[in-house]
């Protein structure tokens, strides 16, 4: 393993946790935070504080088994990330320096679902 992979490696599982927590329609547990990632309940707990302060939309879900379970229970994604005009215009600003054209779909398929994403948030409102 190199040192980035290290680096990156909290990050990863941040991610991973943050997409488990909305997928789960009832949430995920500190039981389950600790099996996916091979963790002791106190790093699970840290895992779990970690995105709670990220994220203001964590709901805490109890369930029939009174077991304490996390999650975005009453939030779709759109409404969790949203984008200002300011950083999609950074976005296309990057793509007209950007040397690799190989990635150069990618990067404007991205910039196309910002674009969806900040359009559906005004919608909304």
């Amino acid at each position: 393993m190199k040192k980035d992979d290290i680096r990156y490696t909290k990050v990863t599982d941040f991610l991973v946790l943050l997409h488990m927590m909305m997928s789960e329609p009832n949430g995920v547990s500190l039981e389950e935070i600790c099996e996916r990632f091979y963790v002791s309940r106190r790093t699970a707990e840290r895992m779990r504080d970690a995105i709670t302060a990220a994220f203001s939309q964590v709901d805490v879900v109890n369930d029939d088994e009174k077991i304490k379970r996390w999650g975005f229970i009453n939030y779709s994604l759109k409404e969790i990330v949203t984008f200002t005009d300011k950083e999609i215009a950074a976005i296309e600003a990057v793509k007209h320096h950007f040397r690799n054209m190989e990635l150069l779909p990618e990067i404007n398929s991205v910039i196309e679902k910002m674009k969806i994403l900040k359009a559906k948030t005004t919608q909304r409102n």
